[in-house]
């Protein structure tokens, strides 16, 4: 894929940071609609074939990780012929990281999940595979099947690609603005209170990701708010 083709062949002049932005953000628009469009809420307990919950589940975490990592890291890599390091696939600032999600983790879990756990809209969508709550071993093999494939897809999509493929372009604030637009959009049909919340934790996220320059703190910060939402439910039950 060449980000100078499309612009060149419609007369737009760009320089090429902007052409690669403005790529990034098209593939950004299609990805997202085709994820929500194919993994919503809505759409994958239509499926007839799949008739367990634990098989729409794992389908809905691998078409994530295809949809949201496989193929923009290919992009990256084959297309941009960029490094992924350079779409925040690396440690960062360890240490500003590590203490940020240490600090803020137990903060939003005490203030917002804990009291979230029993409203019943979120109750009837998390966990989002209701058989991980009959068992230990069950919970266990749903929650490292979400980080792994989810949120690992989730943050390196948002945070990587989107975000640090267009700041060179448009700067850090304007890139998390425009990064939180369609994962808060993305929300749409979730709990009210998730959908309103996504707004604030995308700009959380991405000045997280812009700080420590990786996605690895949003992503455990992401992936520890989830976790713990799903296994509040789970214990309270």
């Amino acid at each position: 894929m060449n980000e100078l083709a499309l612009p060149a062949l419609l007369g737009i002049r760009m320089k090429s940071e902007e052409r690669r932005a403005a790529l990034v953000l098209l593939v950004g628009v299609v990805f997202t609609t085709l994820h929500r469009q194919a993994c919503g809420v809505d759409v994958l307990p239509a499926v007839g074939m799949l008739n367990s919950e634990t098989a729409r589940t794992w389908l809905y975490f691998v078409l994530s990780l295809a949809l949201f990592a496989v193929i923009p890291a290919v992009i990256v890599k084959r297309g941009f012929r960029k490094s992924l390091s350079d779409y925040g696939v690396r440690l960062g600032d360890w240490k500003f990281g590590l203490i940020t999600v240490s600090v803020l983790l137990p903060v939003i879990s005490v203030a917002m999940l804990l009291p979230a756990a029993q409203m019943e809209d979120m109750r009837a969508a998390y966990p989002v595979d209701k058989t991980a709550m009959l068992s230990a071993p069950m919970f266990l093999q749903y929650a490292v099947g979400r980080v792994l494939l989810f949120y690992v897809a989730w943050e390196f999509f948002f945070r990587g690609f989107l975000l640090f493929g267009i700041r060179d372009a448009v700067g850090d604030a304007m890139a998390i603005a425009i990064t939180t637009l369609p994962s808060a959009l993305w929300h749409i049909g979730y709990p009210v209170g998730e959908l309103y919340s996504s707004i604030a934790a995308g700009l959380l996220f991405g000045w997280l990701a812009v700080r420590t320059r990786s996605i690895l703190w949003p992503l455990l910060l992401h992936a520890g708010i989830g976790l713990v939402t799903d296994l509040s439910i789970t214990l309270s039950v």
